[in-house]
């Protein structure tokens, strides 16, 4: 096999960060490239969709008292986001996102409830 077939690609690494890896692969038993290798072909082997589509879903478990979080995609796959959420980290959760959808809305001038984000290009068709 030719060598025009490969090309080398590389990162810079603080010493330290360097010096972390090389520890973790010599406990693994691979060597940095092997692991930068693997790690980058499994990343591009995972197809990332354009667009995709669901909705989120809270369950309460009453046992724990604990919710849980998951998207629930159109495709019918469901993914959980996170599990075992105190009603206090859901509550704080709601609070920072009611601020930042403020914060959102005050951004983009929105003034009326009910109003959406409308796309820059029909506003300077003067829409």
């Amino acid at each position: 096999m030719s060598n025009f077939n490969f090309k080398t690609l590389g990162t810079k690494l603080s010493r330290h960060e360097a010096d972390l890896i090389e520890t973790y692969c010599k406990r693994k038993g691979t060597t940095p490239s092997k692991l930068m290798r693997d790690l980058l072909v499994k990343e591009i082997n995972v197809p990332v969709p354009n667009n995709i589509a669901g909705r989120n879903t809270l369950l309460y478990n009453k046992e724990t008292d604990t919710f849980s979080w998951s998207v629930t995609l159109d495709t019918g796959k469901s993914v959980e986001v996170i599990a075992n959420m105190s009603p206090q980290y859901l509550e704080d959760l709601q609070e920072n996102m009611k601020s930042a959808l403020e914060q959102r809305n005050s951004v983009i001038n929105k003034k009326k409830n009910g109003s959406v984000a409308v796309p820059t290009e029909l506003v300077k068709k003067g829409v």
